[in-house]
Formats: C-alpha cells, structure tokens, sequence
C-alpha cells in the first residue's frame, strides 16, 4: 500500500535527514522503519511528512493498489472530522494534499469542508460559494447528509448576518428531513451530532427553545446509543440555557448544567468549561 522508498528518494533529493523530515512531527525511528516498509505511519501523520516533502497522496501510495482509493477517502474523512471539531490546524496544507486527487463522488464532501472551513475562517462570501457548490452537487437531494449539511451552514451564515427568517428556513428544511429518525445512509455519526449540536444552537439564538431542546435530546440519544462522546457537553449545554431562556423547571436546568460542565471537564474541553461557567454557573 505504502512506498517507502517514495519518501526516502523525495527526502534524499531534498537533502534532508531522518531527523530533518521528523521534526516536530514524529520521531526519527518512525521514518526509518517507514522507508524500511516496516510500518506505515497514521494518517495525519502521513499528511504532514508530504506537505513537508510537497508530495501528494497519490504519490505516496501504489498504484497497484486496491486500497489506495479507500485510504485516501479516510484522509478526506479525517480531514472533515477536524474541521466539525474546529481543529483546523494546518487543514489548508491537508486540503491542498487531497484536491488534485477528489473525484466526482467525493466532490460534494471537498465542498462541504471548504464551505464549513471559510465559515469558521469568517469568510462568508466564500463559505456559500463553496455550499451552492454542495447542492449542485447533490442535486439538493434532502437525503443526502452533504444537502443537510451544506442547509446548516448556510442557517449559519444568515443567522451571522442577521437574517433570522432565512437562518429558520433551513433549519425548518433540517428538522423535516431528521423528523423519522437520525439515520441517513451516507452519513457518519460526527455528522448527524454536529447537526443536531448546531440545530439546536441556533435555535437556543432564535428563541425556539423547545425546538432547541428536543433536538439536542435527540442528538444525546443518538449518541448513547452508537457510543460516541462528540460535542455531549455541548448537547447538555443546549438544552440548559434553552430551559434558562424559558425561566421554569429549575430541578431540569441544574440537571443538564451538571452534566455540561462535568463533561466539558471529562473531555478537556477547557474553553467550553469556561463558557459553561460563564453562561451557566454565573462564576
């Protein structure tokens, strides 16, 4: 699957040692038993040995291959799952890595994550030239998690603009398409909790508290049941402050306030802890 000597040949020409190409990004044993074919690295690490070498990931993996596809679909995953997690280091690099190589099933995928990526940029022209792109792509098929995904970031952008209206029309268009269940075919399970975090989000922001309730419960229900963890303290975050906006049952706050915070601090979500803190526990 992985060639080696592609490395060490890339490296060498660079003039560049083992220690050269692993600094600060693994440690000099891992490229040597990489150039051996004795092991091949993790993802983000391989992404980063090629920005640094200026390879891509075709030129890394074999054309003789059969997994070499499926590999880099994961890379295009991983890539995304960054992204949802706002962790966008070095994510321009990882992008440029991958785009020479996206075909058109993947496309709507590629779109998505500039569209989402220049949203948390705050460039917002850019962000819905990257969403249009998703629908065309998806032939604004509502089944589709890219379609619902792309809706959501553009709720996003309006409610960042100030157009309430429009930011609720497509979190209208979300809910009826989630109104059965959380089960779309193509989508990951990271991508049904960032919707139903963020729905309920910008509810919380339009004053639907009930709306933002239910949706954040569902999305915990979602998550309990596939044994994921992602964006549980924000989930429990929403539903307090929607329970606060509306002034009653307080037993009912205290609950999902407790949880918000315990779970910010179990999942070292240090600068949500705080928000938590600041928003719900008045410290």
């Amino acid at each position: 699957m992985f060639l080696g000597s592609v490395i060490y040949d890339k490296r060498r020409s660079l003039n560049l040692t083992q220690n050269d190409l692993a600094n600060g990004v693994c440690n000099q044993n891992t490229i040597s038993k990489m150039e051996k074919h004795n092991m091949t690295p993790q993802i983000d690490v391989l992404i980063k040995i090629c920005h640094r070498l200026d390879l891509s990931l075709n030129d890394v993996f074999s054309d003789f291959s059969s997994d070499s596809k499926q590999e880099q679909i994961f890379v295009l995953d991983l890539i995304e799952k960054n992204v949802l997690l706002n962790n966008l280091s070095e994510i321009d690099a990882k992008l440029s890595l991958v785009k020479a190589d996206i075909n058109s099933k993947d496309m709507a995928q590629f779109s998505f994550i500039e569209g989402i990526l220049r949203f948390w940029q705050d460039d917002l022209e850019r962000s819905s030239f990257e969403l249009d792109k998703v629908i065309k792509e998806t032939k604004v098929d509502n089944d589709n998690i890219y379609t619902l995904m792309a809706y959501l970031v553009k709720s996003m952008i309006y409610l960042k603009q100030n157009h309430p209206d429009m930011s609720a029309y497509y979190c209208q268009t979300i809910a009826d398409s989630l109104q059965e269940n959380l089960n779309i075919a193509n989508a990951q399970g990271i991508e049904i909790l960032f919707l139903c975090k963020t729905l309920g989000t910008i509810y919380t922001e339009l004053n639907e508290t009930d709306a933002a309730i239910e949706i954040s419960k569902r999305g915990i229900e979602y998550d309990n049941e596939k044994h994921l963890s992602y964006f549980i303290d924000e989930l429990n975050y929403n539903i307090a402050l929607a329970l606060k906006q509306k002034g009653d049952n307080d037993q009912e706050f205290q609950k999902y306030q407790k949880i918000a915070y315990y779970s910010a601090i179990s999942l070292n979500h240090e600068s949500f802890q705080k928000k938590v803190e600041k928003e719900l526990l008045n410290k």
